[in-house]
């Protein structure tokens, strides 16, 4: 009888551990953080002023002034291409075309 309660006791615990794991997964994957959100607009700001009037120089140059204001993290998983998709769709349209 004591061992039946031990493993109840241990598959709940189990099932419990992967509820929460289950959980942190989904909740991790759910859009970008707000560090992501500004870095997006100040760089389709930059991007939308043309100042170069070449799509990949102005790239490359807002690109360094957004990366010195952000830690890398911040542009280091899926939310940076969400937050840009988000922010200025026709901008990040370009960008997956050039690769």
């Amino acid at each position: 009888m004591q061992d039946l309660k031990k493993n109840q006791t241990y598959f709940t615990m189990k099932k419990g551990t992967f509820i929460i794991a289950a959980g942190l997964l989904l909740a991790s994957c759910g859009g970008y953080t707000e560090d992501q959100g500004k870095a997006a607009e100040e760089f389709c700001g930059c991007m939308e002023k043309e100042t170069f009037g070449d799509f990949d120089i102005d790239f490359y140059e807002c690109d360094l002034q957004i990366m010195g204001k952000y830690d890398a993290v911040t542009f280091a998983d899926e939310g940076w291409g969400l937050a840009l998709e988000e922010t200025c769709p026709s901008i990040a349209g370009q960008i997956g075309e050039g690769e």
